[in-house]
């Protein structure tokens, strides 16, 4: 009986290590480290020596109390074995799977579960190595910046979520779709077909076309897409990102299907990268120059105040387009410290003009992101204190897009400057698209009727009704109304019989220098005396 039992186990044991083996090869093969090639020449000689011991044992006819306990420890050596072998690869599986995870959400946007950037940035560079022809195309959502500003982020998250999800369903498998991060997407195609691009382009105009119904709101995006190629059009991972942001942007301001980018959009942006440099330095040498329009009352025919218009002369006697520079600063915080400036200086300058007898009231222009500036409030308190300024002496501009921008933040904002003693004018008024309640909400003291509906009001019919009409609802919501770029004595007197309260224009004067500005008040002035005692 012992005879058989020793035989039994030690046969046991033997099976345990050659099923070892399979694991120890595994994991050789995984970890290519030394010890574990020792372990499996261990292992190879245990089973040898198991083999050879079961032949001594099947050799006796009879078996001793030791030669079962050798029989036993052996058994117990060949479960040890398995076991540490068995539990090795399971840790190292698990290890396995984890790095697996961690290379995957390395690599995958956490919220949509596509591709990320990284990711990008690898099939880029794998294709660019490899010579491969592909098409990159940038794809930015329009009015997703909207739709987050008035609903959260939570629906906002919602919305990007369901849009990754129906492009990845509607493009063809073998196109690679990319979320770079925002409402910003990427794709690569290696198909070299101009028709290919424009087959996808359709694919994902058609796939936004129909609404998402996320937390009961019906939501509609539309996408502006720009399009590179390597290697015709770049070499490189940044120059072909930057490509197809150039192609993507321009296709985002001419409202097109998509743009393919080509060279002459590099030569805007080397003009803004050449403005942004030299801003800097402007703001902080104080390059700047107020200029000054007059705005005329129609009542008096007399000189009410200017609206104050930054001029950014250059060395050479030219000037910066307002326009240009402008956009610039908007992008960074630049706006903010130049708005600060224009602030202080019209302060200065309104205590010049009641130096020299001008009690008027000076216009100044707001930014978007001068409502989103957290010290706006503090700084227009600032400026007021300093110069013990009438509140009337001082009015700020804001157009419609820009109330548009987080309306929350921005009636706030407009709120609290109202309750320190300013008033707000709606500039470039029926060129936007605000509410009417917002008009109703918001402390709006002036409106100001684009120049585009005021030119030809003595020729078009629809232009003289819709000016008609924001008169009347100007009066109606206790607001008086500048109308902008007057250019002839017919429509100066055609707006003073519709009730126009002021007017401003080249009719009048062209924006001048402060001192240049003073003089044409004076003498403007004087004139309207003259004609009045007549």
């Amino acid at each position: 009986m012992l005879h058989v039992f020793a035989l039994s186990i030690i046969l046991l044991g033997t099976i345990l290590l050659l099923f070892s083996l399979g694991p120890v090869n595994h994991i050789y093969k995984t970890d290519n480290n030394a010890g574990w090639r020792v372990l499996r020449a261990l292992v190879l000689f245990f089973i040898a020596g198991y083999l050879g011991v079961s032949y001594y044992f099947f050799l006796q006819s009879s078996l001793n109390a030791a030669d079962v306990m050798v029989s036993t420890i052996m058994f117990a050596g060949a479960c040890f074995v398995a076991l540490v072998v068995r539990f090795s690869l399971s840790s190292l599986n698990k290890l396995e799977q984890s790095a697996a995870a961690e290379r995957s959400n390395a690599l995958h946007d956490s919220l949509t579960g596509l591709p990320n950037r990284k990711f990008l940035m690898d099939c880029l560079q794998e294709h660019i190595d490899a010579r491969r022809y592909f098409s990159l195309l940038i794809l930015d959502l329009n009015r997703f910046k909207q739709i987050n500003d008035a609903l959260g982020h939570y629906v906002g998250d919602l919305l990007l979520i369901r849009v990754g999800q129906k492009l990845k369903q509607a493009l063809p498998s073998d196109i690679q779709l990319f979320r770079l991060g925002g409402d910003e997407f990427a794709i690569v195609s290696t198909k070299d077909e101009s028709a290919h691009t424009r087959h996808i382009v359709d694919i994902i105009h058609h796939s936004l076309e129909t609404t998402f119904e996320i937390e009961d709101y019906e939501l509609s995006v539309s996408a502006s897409i720009g399009v590179t190629h390597f290697p015709e059009n770049g070499q490189s991972i940044g120059v072909l990102l930057q490509q197809g942001d150039l192609a993507m942007y321009a296709s985002k301001k001419h409202s097109n299907l998509y743009t393919e980018y080509d060279e002459s959009l590099e030569s805007g942006a080397a003009e803004k990268v050449h403005i942004a440099a030299q801003l800097k330095e402007a703001i902080s040498l104080e390059k700047f120059e107020l200029w000054y329009q007059p705005i005329i009352d129609l009542s008096t025919n007399s000189i009410h105040g200017a609206e104050a218009l930054l001029r950014w002369p250059q060395a050479d006697g030219s000037y910066i387009a307002p326009d240009k520079f402008i956009k610039v600063a908007e992008q960074s915080a630049l706006i903010n410290r130049i708005t600060e400036w224009v602030m202080q200086r019209v302060s200065e300058d309104i205590e010049s003009f009641s130096g020299s007898g001008l009690e008027l009231c000076i216009h100044i222009n707001l930014s978007v992101k001068d409502l989103q500036d957290p010290m706006i409030v503090s700084k227009v308190r600032k400026v007021l204190t300093k110069h013990a300024m009438k509140d009337h002496k001082l009015m700020l501009e804001v157009t419609e897009s820009a109330m548009m921008t987080d309306i929350a933040q921005v009636k706030n904002t407009m709120q609290q400057i109202s309750e320190a003693g300013l008033v707000f004018s709606i500039d470039d008024f029926g060129t936007g698209y605000s509410s009417l309640a917002l008009l109703r909400d918001l402390p709006v003291g002036q409106i100001k009727i684009d120049r585009s509906f005021i030119r030809n009001i003595a020729n078009s019919n629809a232009d003289l009704a819709i000016v008609k009409s924001t008169i009347y609802l100007a009066q109606n919501l206790g607001c008086n109304i500048v109308a902008e770029g007057v250019e002839d004595a017919e429509t100066a007197n055609l707006l003073t019989d519709l009730g126009c309260d002021f007017v401003q224009g080249y009719y009048y004067s062209k924006p001048q220098r402060r001192d240049d500005f003073v003089y044409f008040v004076q003498q403007y002035d004087q004139q309207s005396a003259v004609l009045l005692v007549k």
